[in-house]
């Protein structure tokens, strides 16, 4: 993956995810029975860390870079 591309890489495929991540607490919190304020903010934070966790892994090496490890004893 290109470096300059990496960002619109990430968001193009992260977002998805960390709306996933948010929709599946704001259902838990829902069916619990959290007030409404907190609901929110727990799906946002939720989302804000995948999104985050995925953002920031993209930036990390490549898979091709990684060092090859023996199957040797």
């Amino acid at each position: 993956m290109k470096t300059a591309n990496r960002s619109s890489e990430a968001i193009r495929n992260w977002v998805p995810l960390a709306a996933v991540a948010a929709g599946i607490v704001f259902v838990i919190a829902f069916v619990l029975g959290l007030p409404p304020d907190r609901t929110i903010v727990a799906s946002a934070l939720a989302a804000i860390m995948v999104f985050s966790g995925f953002f920031f892994r993209s930036f990390g090496k490549d898979s091709d870079t990684y060092r090859k490890k023996s199957d040797s004893v």
